[in-house]
Protein backbone atom coordinates (compact mmCIF):
# COMPACT_ATOMS: atom_id res chain seq x y z
CA UNK A 1 0.00 0.00 0.00
CA UNK A 2 2.78 2.43 0.96
CA UNK A 3 4.70 1.55 -2.22
CA UNK A 4 1.62 2.18 -4.35
CA UNK A 5 1.04 5.55 -2.62
CA UNK A 6 4.63 6.56 -3.29
CA UNK A 7 4.31 5.67 -6.96
CA UNK A 8 1.05 7.60 -7.22
CA UNK A 9 2.64 10.60 -5.56
CA UNK A 10 5.57 10.53 -7.99
CA UNK A 11 3.17 10.29 -10.95
CA UNK A 12 1.31 13.38 -9.72
CA UNK A 13 4.58 15.32 -9.41
CA UNK A 14 5.48 14.37 -12.97
CA UNK A 15 2.42 16.28 -14.17
CA UNK A 16 4.35 19.50 -13.55
CA UNK A 17 5.64 21.16 -16.72
CA UNK A 18 7.38 24.26 -17.99
CA UNK A 19 4.89 26.19 -20.15
CA UNK A 20 6.09 27.43 -23.53
CA UNK A 21 3.68 30.36 -23.70
CA UNK A 22 5.52 32.24 -20.95
CA UNK A 23 9.21 32.74 -20.25
CA UNK A 24 10.80 31.67 -16.94
CA UNK A 25 11.32 35.35 -16.11
CA UNK A 26 7.62 36.04 -16.64
CA UNK A 27 6.62 32.97 -14.64
CA UNK A 28 8.85 33.77 -11.67
CA UNK A 29 7.89 37.41 -11.31
CA UNK A 30 10.09 38.08 -8.27
CA UNK A 31 13.81 37.51 -8.70
CA UNK A 32 15.77 35.99 -5.84
CA UNK A 33 19.47 36.27 -5.09
CA UNK A 34 19.54 32.67 -3.82
CA UNK A 35 20.46 29.63 -5.95
CA UNK A 36 17.76 26.94 -6.19
CA UNK A 37 17.83 23.59 -8.02
CA UNK A 38 15.02 22.13 -10.12
CA UNK A 39 14.45 19.33 -7.60
CA UNK A 40 14.55 19.61 -3.82
CA UNK A 41 14.07 17.78 -0.56
CA UNK A 42 10.42 16.76 -0.23
CA UNK A 43 9.22 17.86 3.24
CA UNK A 44 6.24 15.45 3.26
CA UNK A 45 4.43 13.33 0.71
CA UNK A 46 0.82 14.42 1.02
CA UNK A 47 -1.90 14.58 -1.62
CA UNK A 48 -4.13 17.64 -1.62
CA UNK A 49 -7.19 15.50 -0.96
CA UNK A 50 -5.50 13.97 2.11
CA UNK A 51 -4.52 17.39 3.34
CA UNK A 52 -8.05 18.77 2.98
CA UNK A 53 -9.59 15.76 4.76
CA UNK A 54 -7.16 16.17 7.66
CA UNK A 55 -7.80 19.91 8.00
CA UNK A 56 -11.56 19.43 7.83
CA UNK A 57 -11.40 17.01 10.74
CA UNK A 58 -9.39 19.50 12.79
CA UNK A 59 -11.77 22.32 11.92
CA UNK A 60 -14.77 20.22 12.96
CA UNK A 61 -13.15 19.62 16.34
CA UNK A 62 -12.17 23.20 17.09
CA UNK A 63 -15.44 24.69 15.88
CA UNK A 64 -17.28 22.28 18.17
CA UNK A 65 -15.22 23.69 21.05
CA UNK A 66 -16.03 27.27 20.01
CA UNK A 67 -19.73 26.43 19.70
CA UNK A 68 -19.72 24.67 23.06
CA UNK A 69 -17.94 27.61 24.65
CA UNK A 70 -20.58 29.95 23.27
CA UNK A 71 -23.38 27.89 24.81
CA UNK A 72 -21.85 26.82 28.11
CA UNK A 73 -19.17 28.73 30.00
CA UNK A 74 -17.71 26.04 32.25
CA UNK A 75 -15.59 28.47 34.25
CA UNK A 76 -15.09 32.21 34.58
CA UNK A 77 -11.92 33.07 32.65
CA UNK A 78 -9.27 35.08 34.41
CA UNK A 79 -9.86 38.80 33.67
CA UNK A 80 -6.17 39.58 33.27
CA UNK A 81 -5.79 36.92 30.60
CA UNK A 82 -8.96 37.91 28.77
CA UNK A 83 -8.00 41.56 28.61
CA UNK A 84 -4.55 40.66 27.32
CA UNK A 85 -6.01 38.60 24.49
CA UNK A 86 -7.59 41.76 23.06
CA UNK A 87 -4.11 42.94 22.15
CA UNK A 88 -2.51 39.54 21.53
CA UNK A 89 -5.07 37.95 19.23
CA UNK A 90 -5.24 40.96 16.94
CA UNK A 91 -1.50 40.74 16.31
CA UNK A 92 -1.41 36.94 16.09
CA UNK A 93 -4.01 37.05 13.33
CA UNK A 94 -2.08 39.70 11.42
CA UNK A 95 1.09 37.59 11.48
CA UNK A 96 -0.81 34.49 10.32
CA UNK A 97 -2.40 36.35 7.42
CA UNK A 98 0.90 37.82 6.30
CA UNK A 99 2.40 34.32 6.47
CA UNK A 100 -0.18 33.09 3.98
CA UNK A 101 0.70 35.92 1.62
CA UNK A 102 4.37 35.05 1.94
CA UNK A 103 3.78 31.42 0.99
CA UNK A 104 2.01 32.64 -2.14
CA UNK A 105 5.17 34.56 -3.03
CA UNK A 106 7.25 31.43 -2.53
CA UNK A 107 5.03 29.37 -4.84
CA UNK A 108 5.70 31.93 -7.60
CA UNK A 109 9.44 32.29 -6.98
CA UNK A 110 10.69 28.77 -6.17
CA UNK A 111 11.07 26.24 -8.97
CA UNK A 112 11.13 22.81 -7.22
CA UNK A 113 7.70 21.15 -7.25
CA UNK A 114 8.43 19.44 -3.91
CA UNK A 115 8.72 22.77 -2.09
CA UNK A 116 5.87 24.48 -3.93
CA UNK A 117 3.47 21.76 -2.83
CA UNK A 118 4.37 22.41 0.80
CA UNK A 119 4.11 26.18 0.40
CA UNK A 120 0.65 25.88 -1.15
CA UNK A 121 -0.61 23.86 1.81
CA UNK A 122 1.00 26.26 4.25
CA UNK A 123 -0.69 29.22 2.54
CA UNK A 124 -4.04 27.53 3.18
CA UNK A 125 -2.99 26.74 6.76
CA UNK A 126 -2.18 30.38 7.49
CA UNK A 127 -5.58 31.51 6.22
CA UNK A 128 -7.16 28.83 8.42
CA UNK A 129 -5.22 30.09 11.44
CA UNK A 130 -6.30 33.67 10.77
CA UNK A 131 -9.92 32.57 10.69
CA UNK A 132 -9.55 30.47 13.83
CA UNK A 133 -8.08 33.36 15.79
CA UNK A 134 -10.72 35.77 14.55
CA UNK A 135 -13.38 33.24 15.59
CA UNK A 136 -11.84 33.21 19.07
CA UNK A 137 -12.06 37.02 19.04
CA UNK A 138 -15.72 36.77 17.99
CA UNK A 139 -16.43 34.28 20.76
CA UNK A 140 -14.75 36.45 23.38
CA UNK A 141 -16.52 39.57 22.15
CA UNK A 142 -19.86 37.83 22.61
CA UNK A 143 -19.14 36.16 25.95
CA UNK A 144 -16.70 38.36 27.88
CA UNK A 145 -18.00 40.89 30.43
CA UNK A 146 -16.22 43.80 28.71
CA UNK A 147 -16.25 43.40 24.89
CA UNK A 148 -14.76 46.87 24.28
CA UNK A 149 -11.46 46.31 22.51
CA UNK A 150 -12.41 42.97 20.97
CA UNK A 151 -14.67 44.89 18.60
CA UNK A 152 -11.75 46.87 17.10
CA UNK A 153 -8.92 44.33 17.01
CA UNK A 154 -8.28 44.75 13.27
CA UNK A 155 -8.28 48.51 13.63
CA UNK A 156 -5.88 48.21 16.57
CA UNK A 157 -3.56 46.00 14.56
CA UNK A 158 -3.30 48.74 11.98
CA UNK A 159 -2.82 51.83 14.12
CA UNK A 160 -1.69 50.87 17.62
CA UNK A 161 1.75 51.99 18.77
CA UNK A 162 2.43 48.64 20.46
CA UNK A 163 1.29 46.73 17.39
CA UNK A 164 3.86 48.76 15.48
CA UNK A 165 6.51 46.21 16.51
CA UNK A 166 4.53 43.41 14.88
CA UNK A 167 3.68 45.51 11.82
CA UNK A 168 7.35 46.41 11.38
CA UNK A 169 8.30 42.73 11.52
CA UNK A 170 5.60 41.77 8.99
CA UNK A 171 6.41 44.61 6.61
CA UNK A 172 10.13 43.90 6.80
CA UNK A 173 9.92 40.26 5.75
CA UNK A 174 7.09 40.93 3.27
CA UNK A 175 9.30 43.36 1.34
CA UNK A 176 12.52 41.35 1.48
CA UNK A 177 13.73 38.79 -1.05
CA UNK A 178 11.06 36.06 -1.12
CA UNK A 179 13.46 33.28 -0.10
CA UNK A 180 14.88 35.45 2.69
CA UNK A 181 11.31 36.06 3.84
CA UNK A 182 10.67 32.33 3.91
CA UNK A 183 13.67 31.81 6.20
CA UNK A 184 12.48 34.62 8.47
CA UNK A 185 9.03 33.05 8.71
CA UNK A 186 9.66 29.32 8.59
CA UNK A 187 12.98 29.09 10.43
CA UNK A 188 13.18 31.97 12.89
CA UNK A 189 9.46 32.25 13.59
CA UNK A 190 8.04 28.75 13.21
CA UNK A 191 10.95 26.46 14.07
CA UNK A 192 12.46 28.77 16.69
CA UNK A 193 9.51 30.50 18.34
CA UNK A 194 6.14 28.82 17.88
CA UNK A 195 6.61 26.23 20.65
CA UNK A 196 6.66 29.06 23.18
CA UNK A 197 3.55 30.56 21.62
CA UNK A 198 1.36 27.58 20.84
CA UNK A 199 2.54 25.14 23.52
CA UNK A 200 3.54 27.39 26.41
CA UNK A 201 0.71 29.91 26.03
CA UNK A 202 -1.95 27.29 25.26
CA UNK A 203 -1.16 25.82 28.67
CA UNK A 204 -1.52 29.27 30.19
CA UNK A 205 -4.84 29.75 28.36
CA UNK A 206 -6.22 26.53 29.83
CA UNK A 207 -5.04 27.49 33.32
CA UNK A 208 -6.72 30.88 32.86
CA UNK A 209 -10.07 29.27 32.02
CA UNK A 210 -9.91 30.16 28.31
CA UNK A 211 -10.47 26.70 26.83
CA UNK A 212 -11.53 28.11 23.47
CA UNK A 213 -8.19 29.83 22.90
CA UNK A 214 -6.26 26.85 24.31
CA UNK A 215 -7.95 24.51 21.82
CA UNK A 216 -7.37 26.93 18.94
CA UNK A 217 -3.67 27.26 19.77
CA UNK A 218 -3.16 23.49 19.92
CA UNK A 219 -5.00 23.00 16.62
CA UNK A 220 -2.75 25.61 15.04
CA UNK A 221 0.37 24.00 16.49
CA UNK A 222 -0.48 20.72 14.74
CA UNK A 223 -0.06 22.64 11.47
CA UNK A 224 3.08 24.41 12.66
CA UNK A 225 4.86 21.06 12.81
CA UNK A 226 4.33 20.78 9.06
CA UNK A 227 5.51 24.35 8.56
CA UNK A 228 8.69 23.50 10.45
CA UNK A 229 9.22 20.66 7.97
CA UNK A 230 8.74 23.16 5.14
CA UNK A 231 11.34 25.46 6.66
CA UNK A 232 13.80 22.65 7.22
CA UNK A 233 13.37 21.38 3.64
CA UNK A 234 13.85 24.88 2.22
CA UNK A 235 16.97 25.38 4.30
CA UNK A 236 18.50 21.99 3.43
CA UNK A 237 17.87 22.67 -0.27
CA UNK A 238 19.68 25.99 -0.03
CA UNK A 239 22.58 24.56 1.97
CA UNK A 240 23.31 22.02 -0.77
CA UNK A 241 24.69 24.87 -2.92
CA UNK A 242 27.84 26.46 -1.47
CA UNK A 243 27.03 29.76 -3.18
CA UNK A 244 24.15 30.18 -0.74
CA UNK A 245 26.26 29.89 2.44
CA UNK A 246 27.36 33.56 2.74
CA UNK A 247 23.87 34.70 1.71
CA UNK A 248 22.31 32.53 4.40
CA UNK A 249 24.75 33.76 7.03
CA UNK A 250 23.74 37.35 6.35
CA UNK A 251 20.06 36.38 6.57
CA UNK A 252 20.62 34.48 9.83
CA UNK A 253 22.47 37.45 11.32
CA UNK A 254 19.55 39.72 10.51
CA UNK A 255 16.52 37.58 11.27
CA UNK A 256 17.76 36.06 14.49
CA UNK A 257 17.63 39.56 15.97
CA UNK A 258 14.55 40.77 14.06
CA UNK A 259 12.48 37.73 15.06
CA UNK A 260 13.63 38.06 18.66
CA UNK A 261 12.43 41.67 18.87
CA UNK A 262 9.45 41.26 16.53
CA UNK A 263 8.01 38.04 17.99
CA UNK A 264 9.83 36.74 21.07
CA UNK A 265 9.69 39.88 23.20
CA UNK A 266 5.91 40.08 22.78
CA UNK A 267 5.48 36.42 23.72
CA UNK A 268 7.70 36.85 26.78
CA UNK A 269 5.67 39.87 27.88
CA UNK A 270 2.44 37.90 27.59
CA UNK A 271 3.84 34.86 29.43
CA UNK A 272 5.04 36.90 32.41
CA UNK A 273 2.48 39.72 32.73
CA UNK A 274 -0.84 38.44 31.38
CA UNK A 275 -0.79 35.09 33.17
CA UNK A 276 -1.81 35.12 36.83
CA UNK A 277 -0.98 31.57 37.90
CA UNK A 278 2.50 31.00 36.53
CA UNK A 279 4.12 27.63 36.03
CA UNK A 280 7.23 28.75 34.13
CA UNK A 281 8.71 32.19 33.67
CA UNK A 282 9.22 33.65 30.20
CA UNK A 283 12.96 33.29 30.75
CA UNK A 284 12.59 29.57 31.49
CA UNK A 285 10.39 29.05 28.43
CA UNK A 286 12.88 30.92 26.26
CA UNK A 287 15.83 28.94 27.56
CA UNK A 288 14.03 25.61 27.02
CA UNK A 289 12.44 26.13 23.62
CA UNK A 290 14.60 28.83 22.11
CA UNK A 291 18.16 28.64 23.38
CA UNK A 292 18.39 24.89 24.12
CA UNK A 293 16.08 23.32 21.51
CA UNK A 294 16.58 25.73 18.60
CA UNK A 295 20.07 27.21 19.02
CA UNK A 296 21.52 24.31 20.98
CA UNK A 297 19.96 21.65 18.75
CA UNK A 298 18.64 22.60 15.31
CA UNK A 299 20.92 25.57 14.60
CA UNK A 300 24.07 23.89 15.91
CA UNK A 301 23.72 21.19 13.25
CA UNK A 302 24.22 23.86 10.59
CA UNK A 303 27.84 24.41 11.66
CA UNK A 304 29.00 21.55 9.42
CA UNK A 305 27.89 23.62 6.42
CA UNK A 306 30.02 26.57 7.52
CA UNK A 307 27.20 28.50 9.24
CA UNK A 308 28.27 30.48 12.30
CA UNK A 309 26.17 31.56 15.25
CA UNK A 310 24.11 34.69 14.54
CA UNK A 311 25.99 37.95 14.92
CA UNK A 312 23.75 39.23 17.73
CA UNK A 313 23.08 36.00 19.64
CA UNK A 314 24.94 37.32 22.75
CA UNK A 315 22.60 40.33 22.76
CA UNK A 316 19.59 38.01 22.45
CA UNK A 317 20.76 35.98 25.44
CA UNK A 318 21.28 39.16 27.45
CA UNK A 319 17.89 40.53 26.40
CA UNK A 320 16.03 37.38 27.47
CA UNK A 321 16.99 38.13 31.09
CA UNK A 322 14.93 41.34 31.28
CA UNK A 323 12.95 41.81 28.04
CA UNK A 324 9.51 40.85 29.37
CA UNK A 325 9.79 43.26 32.31
CA UNK A 326 11.04 46.14 30.18
CA UNK A 327 8.23 45.58 27.68
CA UNK A 328 5.75 45.59 30.59
CA UNK A 329 7.06 48.95 31.82
CA UNK A 330 6.46 50.26 28.30
CA UNK A 331 2.89 49.11 27.73
CA UNK A 332 1.66 49.60 31.31
CA UNK A 333 3.25 53.02 31.47
CA UNK A 334 1.66 53.97 28.12
CA UNK A 335 -1.73 52.40 28.91
CA UNK A 336 -3.92 55.18 27.38
CA UNK A 337 -2.44 54.38 23.96
CA UNK A 338 -3.93 50.87 23.97
CA UNK A 339 -7.40 49.32 23.88
CA UNK A 340 -7.57 46.87 26.78
CA UNK A 341 -7.74 47.03 30.57
CA UNK A 342 -4.66 46.32 32.67
CA UNK A 343 -4.21 44.34 35.87
CA UNK A 344 -1.16 45.47 37.88
CA UNK A 345 0.86 42.72 39.55
CA UNK A 346 0.42 42.15 43.29
CA UNK A 347 2.84 41.45 46.14
CA UNK A 348 2.75 37.69 45.57
CA UNK A 349 3.78 38.14 41.96
CA UNK A 350 6.51 40.60 42.85
CA UNK A 351 8.00 37.96 45.15
CA UNK A 352 7.71 35.38 42.36
CA UNK A 353 9.50 37.66 39.90
CA UNK A 354 12.29 38.29 42.39
CA UNK A 355 12.71 34.54 42.80
CA UNK A 356 12.74 33.83 39.05
CA UNK A 357 14.73 36.93 38.11
CA UNK A 358 17.11 37.75 40.97
CA UNK A 359 17.50 41.53 41.23
CA UNK A 360 14.11 42.17 39.65
CA UNK A 361 12.86 44.41 42.43
CA UNK A 362 15.87 46.71 42.35
CA UNK A 363 15.26 47.40 38.65
CA UNK A 364 11.46 47.31 38.37
CA UNK A 365 9.97 47.30 41.86
CA UNK A 366 9.71 51.08 42.19
CA UNK A 367 7.85 51.32 38.89
CA UNK A 368 5.17 48.92 40.09
CA UNK A 369 4.86 50.55 43.50
CA UNK A 370 4.32 53.88 41.78
CA UNK A 371 2.00 52.50 39.10
CA UNK A 372 -0.43 51.09 41.65
CA UNK A 373 -0.79 54.55 43.16
CA UNK A 374 -1.85 56.06 39.81
CA UNK A 375 -4.82 53.98 38.68
CA UNK A 376 -7.80 55.99 40.00
CA UNK A 377 -8.83 58.91 37.76
CA UNK A 378 -9.96 61.09 40.67
CA UNK A 379 -6.37 61.22 41.92
CA UNK A 380 -5.33 62.99 38.71
CA UNK A 381 -2.07 61.03 38.38
CA UNK A 382 -1.24 59.68 34.93
CA UNK A 383 1.46 57.03 34.85
CA UNK A 384 2.55 58.04 31.34
CA UNK A 385 3.34 61.55 32.60
CA UNK A 386 4.50 60.94 36.15
CA UNK A 387 6.95 58.19 35.23
CA UNK A 388 8.89 60.28 32.72
CA UNK A 389 6.92 60.25 29.46
CA UNK A 390 7.35 58.24 26.29
CA UNK A 391 10.84 57.34 25.03
CA UNK A 392 12.24 57.36 21.49
CA UNK A 393 11.21 54.49 19.23
CA UNK A 394 13.54 52.36 17.11
CA UNK A 395 13.22 53.10 13.39
CA UNK A 396 13.66 49.37 12.61
CA UNK A 397 11.70 47.32 15.17
CA UNK A 398 9.47 50.13 16.55
CA UNK A 399 10.19 49.17 20.16
CA UNK A 400 11.17 51.95 22.56
CA UNK A 401 14.81 52.69 23.21
CA UNK A 402 14.81 51.05 26.68
CA UNK A 403 16.10 47.47 26.16
CA UNK A 404 17.38 45.34 27.78
CA UNK A 405 16.59 47.51 30.83
CA UNK A 406 15.51 51.15 31.05
CA UNK A 407 18.46 51.93 33.35
CA UNK A 408 20.98 50.16 31.08
CA UNK A 409 19.65 50.35 27.54
CA UNK A 410 21.93 49.82 24.55
CA UNK A 411 20.09 52.12 22.15
CA UNK A 412 21.73 54.89 20.16
CA UNK A 413 20.57 57.98 18.25
CA UNK A 414 22.52 59.02 15.16
CA UNK A 415 22.31 61.56 12.35
CA UNK A 416 22.56 60.04 8.88
CA UNK A 417 21.86 61.60 5.47
CA UNK A 418 20.00 64.50 7.02
CA UNK A 419 17.81 62.30 9.23
CA UNK A 420 17.95 61.72 12.98
CA UNK A 421 17.45 58.03 13.68
CA UNK A 422 16.89 56.11 16.91
CA UNK A 423 17.87 52.48 17.30
CA UNK A 424 17.03 50.23 20.24
CA UNK A 425 20.26 48.27 19.82
CA UNK A 426 23.38 47.69 17.71
CA UNK A 427 21.44 44.85 16.07
CA UNK A 428 18.74 47.11 14.67
CA UNK A 429 21.34 49.71 13.66
CA UNK A 430 23.28 47.07 11.70
CA UNK A 431 20.07 45.85 10.04
CA UNK A 432 19.18 49.41 9.01
CA UNK A 433 22.60 49.92 7.43
CA UNK A 434 22.13 46.83 5.22
CA UNK A 435 18.91 48.16 3.59
CA UNK A 436 17.91 51.65 4.80
CA UNK A 437 15.19 51.89 2.15
CA UNK A 438 13.13 49.38 4.18
CA UNK A 439 12.75 51.77 7.12
CA UNK A 440 11.32 55.04 5.86
CA UNK A 441 7.67 54.81 6.92
CA UNK A 442 5.50 56.88 9.25
CA UNK A 443 6.32 56.50 12.94
CA UNK A 444 4.25 57.20 16.04
CA UNK A 445 5.89 60.57 16.64
CA UNK A 446 5.70 61.68 13.02
CA UNK A 447 1.93 61.46 13.40
CA UNK A 448 1.28 62.42 17.03
CA UNK A 449 4.12 64.68 18.17
CA UNK A 450 2.47 67.74 19.75
CA UNK A 451 -0.93 66.10 20.34
CA UNK A 452 -2.76 65.94 23.64
CA UNK A 453 -2.95 62.32 24.78
CA UNK A 454 -6.77 62.43 24.80
CA UNK A 455 -6.81 63.41 21.13
CA UNK A 456 -4.69 60.39 20.18
CA UNK A 457 -7.28 58.11 21.83
CA UNK A 458 -10.04 59.75 19.78
CA UNK A 459 -8.04 59.63 16.55
CA UNK A 460 -7.16 55.96 17.10
CA UNK A 461 -10.76 54.98 17.84
CA UNK A 462 -10.04 53.79 21.39
CA UNK A 463 -13.14 55.35 23.00
CA UNK A 464 -16.15 53.35 24.16
CA UNK A 465 -19.63 53.65 22.74
CA UNK A 466 -20.62 56.46 25.11
CA UNK A 467 -18.13 58.72 23.32
CA UNK A 468 -16.22 59.66 26.47
CA UNK A 469 -14.91 56.60 28.35
CA UNK A 470 -11.57 55.10 27.32
CA UNK A 471 -11.34 51.48 26.24
CA UNK A 472 -8.01 51.16 28.01
CA UNK A 473 -7.94 51.36 31.80
CA UNK A 474 -4.95 51.10 34.16
CA UNK A 475 -6.79 48.63 36.43
CA UNK A 476 -9.60 46.09 36.39
CA UNK A 477 -11.55 47.11 39.47
CA UNK A 478 -11.58 50.87 39.52
CA UNK A 479 -14.11 52.96 41.41
CA UNK A 480 -14.89 54.46 38.04
CA UNK A 481 -13.27 54.30 34.62
CA UNK A 482 -11.04 56.94 33.05
CA UNK A 483 -12.62 59.29 30.50
CA UNK A 484 -11.32 61.70 27.91
CA UNK A 485 -11.95 64.56 30.35
CA UNK A 486 -9.79 62.82 32.96
CA UNK A 487 -6.95 62.57 30.46
CA UNK A 488 -7.26 66.23 29.48
CA UNK A 489 -7.05 67.32 33.12
CA UNK A 490 -3.63 65.64 33.27
CA UNK A 491 -2.33 68.02 30.56
CA UNK A 492 -0.08 65.51 28.85
CA UNK A 493 1.29 66.52 25.47
CA UNK A 494 3.08 63.88 23.42
CA UNK A 495 6.62 65.13 22.89
CA UNK A 496 9.08 63.36 20.64
CA UNK A 497 12.51 63.03 22.29
CA UNK A 498 13.91 63.90 18.85
CA UNK A 499 11.92 67.10 18.41
CA UNK A 500 14.09 69.81 16.86
CA UNK A 501 16.72 67.37 15.57
CA UNK A 502 17.74 67.32 11.89
CA UNK A 503 15.17 65.71 9.62
CA UNK A 504 12.46 65.58 12.32
CA UNK A 505 9.26 67.37 11.21
CA UNK A 506 7.82 70.10 13.43
CA UNK A 507 4.97 68.91 15.68
CA UNK A 508 1.44 69.19 14.33
CA UNK A 509 -1.55 69.51 16.58
CA UNK A 510 -4.96 68.07 15.63
CA UNK A 511 -6.61 70.07 12.88
CA UNK A 512 -3.37 71.80 11.81
CA UNK A 513 -2.87 72.08 8.05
Amino acid sequence: MIRNMTKAYERVKNLDWDPTYITPEEKHVEPTRFFLPKKAVDPFKTFVREYLTMEQEKDNRIMAVVEGGSRVQSATPDPRWMEGTKFALSNFAAIEYSGGRQMGRMVRVVAPMELRQGYMMQALDEMRHTQLEMNVVRHHMRSWEDPAGFNIVLQGTGNNVGSGAFRAFIEDYSTSDAVESSIALQVFTEIASTNILFVGLSTAAAQSGDNVMASAMLSIQSDECRHMANGSATLMTLLNDDRNIPLLQQVFDKWAWRAHMGIDVGMMLFADYFVRNHTESAKELSHRFYLEDFYGGFYKKLEKYGIKEPRFLPDIIRNIEWASHTAAVYIFGAWPLFYHRYDPIDEREMDWFEKKYPGWYSHYGKFWEAYKQMTEPDDGLLATKELGGLPAFCIVCQFPQIFPRPDAHIGVTVEKDGRTLSFCSPGCQWIYEQAPEHYTGVTFYSRYDGWDLADTAIDSGYVRGDGKTLMAQPGLNLKRMWTLDDLRRCHYEIVSPLRGKPGIPAPKRPGAA
